[in-house]
This record gives C-alpha cells, sequence and structure tokens, in this order.
C-alpha cells in the first residue's frame, strides 16, 4: 500500500472545503471520495479556550476514536478532515492538507514529509484497536485479509507473520472489513481489524492476536501506528504549537472525548475511555523513534518496502 507519485505532474485539485460549524467536515463537488465527512468530536466549550497561534489550516485526521485527544478544540481554528490512513501521503504531496495524523508508512515512502515531533499515535504492549483474527495459530496462515484503508498496520500484520510466526508465503489481499464477516475465514486465513472496528467483541470461537502486544514482545520497544507530518518544514514549525497545546488539553479530556465522539457505540463509555488512558501512548520520544527505525529496517529486510 504505497503513496506512488505520478510521472508527470497532474492539474492541483481544488483543496477540501473547510468544516460546518457541527465539526462536520463538507465534502466539496470535486472532491475525491476518500476525504469523508468526518466524525471528529465536537467538545463542549472549555473555561479557558486554547489559543491557536498558527494561520488556519487544512488537517487531515484519521476517523478512529484514538485521534480525537489529538485534536480537541481544534475545529474552532483549523479545517479537520477525516481522511483514511491510506490517503494521508498523497493529500499531503498534493498540498490539498497541510498536516495530517498519517500512518509512520507515509513517512518512509515519502521521506519528504515532515514529522512535526510534538505526538503519535502508538503503543508500549496491547493495543486492542490493531488486531488478527484466524481460526488457528498464526504460524498455518497463508492468506491476510486487510483493511483496504489500511496501511502502517497491514505491513506490521505481514511483519510479525514473516519474522516471528514463520510463514514463507503469503498472500495478501485487501477487502471492505465492514461487508467482510470474520466467520468466512478458511482455517489458513486471517483478518486484519483497526480502529474503532477491532474494539467490538470478536466473534466466539476465534483467536484474536493484538498486534502491538505481539510487537512489543518480540522488540521491547514502542511502535508508532501514525504521526504528525506536515507538507514542508515551515508548516510544520507554524502549527508545532498549536498541536502541543491540542494535545495538552485533549489528553486532560479522555472522559468528554469519548462523551461527544459520534463513532460506532452509544454505551460502555468507560471500557473507550480506559482504551485511551491504557492502550494508547501519545508520546514521540527517542524511544518511539528507536521503534520506529526498527520497523522500517524489518520492513525493508522481509523486501515490504524498498
Amino acid at each position: 500500500m504505497t503513496d506512488t507519485p505520478a510521472a508527470t505532474p497532474a492539474t492541483p485539485a481544488p483543496a477540501p472545503q473547510p468544516a460546518a460549524a457541527s465539526g462536520s467536515a463538507q465534502a466539496a463537488p470535486d472532491k475525491p471520495a476518500s476525504v469523508a465527512a468526518t466524525a471528529v468530536a465536537e467538545p463542549p466549550k472549555p473555561s479557558e479556550p486554547i489559543k491557536f497561534t498558527a494561520k488556519s489550516m487544512k488537517i487531515g485526521v484519521v476517523p478512529f476514536l484514538n485521534a480525537q485527544p489529538l485534536v480537541w478544540e481544534m475545529k474552532n481554528h483549523h479545517q479537520l478532515f477525516s481522511v483514511p490512513p491510506n490517503e494521508m501521503g498523497k493529500l499531503l504531496k498534493e498540498g490539498r492538507l497541510d498536516v495530517a495524523i498519517a500512518p509512520i508508512v507515509t513517512k518512509f515512502l515519502n521521506p519528504d514529509l515532515q514529522i512535526v515531533p510534538v505526538a503519535a499515535i502508538g503503543s508500549k504492549g496491547p493495543v486492542k484497536s490493531v488486531r488478527l483474527l484466524s481460526n488457528r495459530a498464526l504460524q498455518d496462515v497463508d492468506m491476510l485479509y486487510v483493511d483496504s484503508k489500511s496501511q502502517t498496520s497491514s505491513l506490521l500484520a505481514q511483519v510479525i507473520l514473516k519474522k516471528w510466526f514463520g510463514v514463507k508465503e503469503l498472500v495478501v489481499k485487501s477487502v471492505n472489513v465492514d461487508e467482510f464477516s470474520p466467520s468466512r475465514l478458511k482455517p489458513w486465513e486471517a483478518l486484519l481489524q483497526i480502529g474503532d472496528t477491532a474494539l467490538v467483541a470478536a466473534p466466539m470461537g476465534l483467536i484474536v492476536t493484538d498486534l502491538g502486544e505481539e510487537w512489543f514482545r518480540y522488540t521491547q520497544k514502542p511502535f508508532v501506528y501514525a504521526a504528525w507530518m506536515a507538507r514542508n518544514v515551515s508548516i510544520a514549525r507554524e502549527i508545532e504549537m498549536d498541536l502541543l497545546a491540542s494535545k495538552n488539553e485533549g489528553l486532560k479530556r479522555f472522559d468528554d472525548v469519548v462523551k461527544v465522539y459520534k463513532g460506532i457505540w452509544t454505551y460502555e463509555h468507560p471500557k473507550f475511555k480506559e482504551y485511551l488512558e491504557k492502550n494508547i501512548s501519545y508520546a514521540y520520544g527517542p524511544e518511539e523513534v528507536k521503534g520506529q527505525i526498527e520497523f522500517q529496517k524489518l520492513l525493508k529486510e522481509h523486501n515490504l518496502i524498498i
């Protein structure tokens, strides 16, 4: 799953239109289907609003609960767009987004993009929201179904299967996980689920393998699924303080984030607050960089990226 630039530059597409006052992004008539109406949380008005200092920018947000603390109150100044993970690199390079919470593989495939080192979406052990479902032990798997919107998690699954479960020949097929029932899995197949879908209880009888837990078991390093990226250095420098301020406020407001998130649940708020507090790490420091470098090295070792 790569973002391969075209051989000749295309005429730049119009930029996405700003989010409406309700907090949902409005789809421009000529905007690609991948830039969808956003489920970005709309927070109640805080007593002391965040003072954003950068000019208003177009910001891409993955449509999952775990991204919401990083963009707390940001829609009051910036334009937020819900974008599938595998589209982030393309839209950044085209200039249709200024900044995005992009899969870490986006950086590997697009070295010119600038990481803004104020926050990431990662884990230091079980992550819950990135998992494989299978009928048998993973060493018996030779067919992997992945979320068609995934990028980093798909490659992580392949590394784990090849490196630590000894899978030699692996066929990978993209599917719409909203339409693919795990009950269809044959004994030699596994299904990757990411994001909100993976937080729902798995069907009885299936083996659940948490990829965050497996990564940490074998490497003892944090795993970075996504990080803030800007399309150039000047934008990264201008937006840095806004991203940091939003993160610092959002990490104090997990209860509010869960209550206002327009996701797939109407109950079990404590369960999902605990997920944000205990399973997701928002740090991006030296240890996270070590984990990122290790992942890139393993991807190259197994010829999954150049």
